[in-house]
């Protein structure tokens, strides 16, 4: 890619992601209640890439809850809620003018469906956001990310259930109320579509409490983009220029071959994803998800009043993660989102995560062809296994794969794509989403921290943490640790 000349726009947005429920711990501190993130327990020894926890039924959910012996790593995080100020700081340090958290459900609704908050959380929050922009940095906030409280789950049913629609709109009223005048990006759904490998979690289904799953996955993100539309309607109101945005996991593939079957296989796989944009975006569900519904006897009940409410109030921006590319083969493969074959072309890290910063681009160019809208990158980065040794890490391997990352965004920025946004995950290492190990790292400051919370988690800057500095203060231009060649440009 031909960079040499490339400026970022002046007022880019540098910095990185995290999430509640991966960092902060104090699980049961100051009131708050437990939620879908806190009953994923740490299981040494098996297999990493099956260490992904997509479903729960009432027994398995009691059965965490009661557990007082196993190691639940989301309950206590990486410490933030007690080093947020030392966090903050390194973050500032490294030039970040932007940072994405999310907020804790939990932490301000204990139960979920409170008349009232709970005035300690949102304290909590208060002096957050305050040391985020005392900073220098541009707050962007995920309402939900992998926390619903665990009442919404065993009383309602969760999200297929409407009344989340009155639970959840009074929690973001109160957050867009109180934080309004201080955050202008809101992500209220963080990777609306990953239900394939997080359907507990964002759902907050449990699968014996459903007679046709299916359909109430469907039922329960239906309610969630009547909630986005709702939440931007609101905010219009409140503050004008406050973003309203819509966050998906990439999952756009490619064909495993250039046969015709795998083309058109492709096409149809990769357009059942964009659906999860389309309808926030554009305000109508596409004909061929109509289509997929009717065959497969679901019914969504989608009333006049939700189209309305669809159609005018679309999402500001569309927010994406960005990890790794798959491809597909139409003999191997079906419908399911999660049956995906990998690229023999492409080499991953120890969880099989295989790095395509051409599929980054690509992924880019199809969004910004499709939408039209800004585009904030909201994830992207590269977890490892880092070997910690005289107070460092020496991570090449995660640099390279940045650089390589950051330069597929150059290029798209050429085409005119525009994005307002890189944030990398994660600032520091933090608990796995999917594995809920800590040995799985993604920082550029090490958290001296062992997949069973054993450790001081004190922190340590690591190579990377002097690359991303360097690039910040560039704006981009300076992509190399050495400077030799690195992109002319402006800061």
């Amino acid at each position: 890619m031909n960079n040499n000349k490339f400026i970022f726009p002046k007022g880019f947005l540098w910095g990185a992601a995290t999430a509640a429920c991966q960092i902060e711990g104090a699980y049961d501190v100051d009131g708050r209640g437990l939620s879908t993130s806190d009953i994923h327990k740490f299981e040494a020894g098996l297999n990493r890439r099956e260490l992904v926890e997509d479903e729960h039924t009432s027994v398995s959910l009691a059965k965490a809850v009661a557990d007082k012996d196993g190691y639940y790593p989301k309950r206590y995080g990486n410490g933030f809620y007690y080093r947020y100020k030392e966090d903050i700081a390194l973050m500032k340090e490294m030039g970040f003018n932007s940072f994405r958290l999310s907020i804790s459900w939990s932490r301000i609704f204990p139960n979920g469906d409170e008349l009232e908050p709970n005035e300690n959380g949102l304290k909590f929050y208060d002096k957050v956001i305050k040391e985020i922009v005392n900073a220098g940095m541009e707050p962007i906030v995920t309402m939900l990310h992998y926390d619903i409280p665990l009442n919404l789950v065993t009383k309602y049913g969760g999200f297929r259930n409407p009344k989340l629609i009155d639970f959840m709109m009074r929690y973001g009223k109160l957050l867009i109320n109180r934080y309004g005048d201080k955050v202008k990006y809101w992500i209220p759904f963080n990777q609306i579509n990953l239900i394939q490998y997080c359907g507990f979690k964002s759902l907050g289904i449990l699968r014996d409490k459903t007679e046709n799953f299916q359909e109430d996955q469907y039922k329960a993100i239906h309610n969630q983009f009547i909630i986005n539309a709702k939440l931007k309607e609101f905010a219009k109101k409140h503050n004008p220029d406050i973003q309203i945005g819509i966050m998906l996991a990439d999952c756009t593939y490619f064909p495993h071959t250039c046969k015709p079957e795998d083309v058109v296989f492709t096409m149809k796989r990769n357009r059942m994803q964009y659906f999860f944009a389309d309808v926030p975006l554009r305000g109508e569900y596409p004909g061929h998800m109509l289509r997929f519904f009717k065959e497969n006897n679901i019914n969504i009940n989608i009333s006049e009043e939700d189209k309305i409410t669809l159609r005018e109030n679309t999402s500001d921006f569309l927010a994406f993660s960005y990890y790794y590319s798959r491809t597909l083969d139409a003999e191997k493969n079906t419908m399911d989102a999660a049956s995906v074959s990998d690229n023999p072309y492409l080499v991953g890290n120890d969880w099989g995560w295989t790095i395509d910063p051409l599929g980054f681009y690509n992924s880019l160019s199809q969004y910004w062809d499709r939408y039209q809208k800004p585009i904030m990158i909201a994830e992207n980065g590269f977890g490892h296994e880092d070997v910690f040794e005289e107070g460092t890490v020496h991570d090449d391997y995660r640099i390279n794969y940045l650089k390589e990352h950051v330069l597929s965004l150059a290029e798209a920025l050429q085409d005119g794509v525009e994005i307002i946004a890189y944030l990398t995950w994660a600032p520091i290492d933090l608990v796995s989403s999917g594995t809920s190990e800590m040995s799985k790292r993604y920082g550029f400051v090490y958290v001296d921290l062992d997949d069973f919370g054993k450790g001081t988690g004190d922190r340590f800057k690591k190579d990377s943490f002097y690359w991303y500095k360097k690039v910040i203060e560039s704006n981009g231009a300076k992509l190399d640790l050495d400077n030799e060649n690195a992109m002319s440009s402006e800061k």
